[in-house]
């Protein structure tokens, strides 16, 4: 009789289905504009303006010239149609590198940047 019981629990066990739910990721709006406004630099202190799509994402990264691996990165969502950043550039070692604009949908933009 336990063997019965317990062959019938391990039956129903392996037939119950079980529903997982994936989580919802907020891609944010659709992004229509991705753009480096200006770009001004002060020493190591770089100053940037984005043209931006408001509650669209983001991300700004920092890469050397002969690297593809990134020393900054920030990602961000837009909360007005321009955003203005400040990068202290000062731990980062003296070399050319690019600033790195993109959205969600891949649209990048790049500007060059010389430490001195």
């Amino acid at each position: 009789m336990k063997k019965l019981i317990l062959t019938t629990v391990i039956f129903l066990a392996a037939c119950t289905k079980t529903v997982t739910t994936l989580p919802v990721i907020d891609l944010g709006v659709k992004s229509t504009s991705t753009a480096i406004s200006s770009l001004t630099q002060e020493n190591n202190i770089i100053t940037v303006e984005f043209a931006v799509t408001q509650g669209a994402k983001y991300s700004v990264q920092i890469t050397p010239f002969s690297s593809f691996t990134p020393v900054i990165t920030e990602g961000f969502t837009a909360n007005s149609n321009s955003v203005t950043k400040v990068y202290n550039l000062s731990k980062i070692p003296k070399s050319d590198y690019n600033l790195i604009f993109i959205d969600i949908n891949g649209n990048e933009t790049k500007r060059p940047i010389i430490i001195k």
